[in-house]
């Protein structure tokens, strides 16, 4: 991930991959590819009924939070 932050010209392999879409111009908001907002609590409900292993446990508004601005196109804090 080092070696693709660094070709990219970014300092973490976060920044670099938030950030290459967005010079590529790809779309970067769930809703830009078809999602609804109102898939928002669906696509919440599929994740919270398949957890998967996470270093934090799923919280459902933290979740939410996070498919929200994935839904608006911010990128991740």
């Amino acid at each position: 991930m080092q070696r693709i932050a660094r070709a990219l010209g970014r300092r973490t392999p976060r920044k670099a991959c938030s950030i290459s879409p967005v010079n590529n111009g790809a779309p970067t908001a769930l809703k830009d590819i078809g999602l609804k907002e109102s898939d928002i609590d669906i696509a919440l409900d599929i994740a919270l009924k398949n957890p998967y292993w996470n270093p934090r446990p799923l919280e459902r508004a933290a979740l939410r939070a996070l498919l929200v601005a994935a839904y608006e196109g911010r990128r991740p804090d």
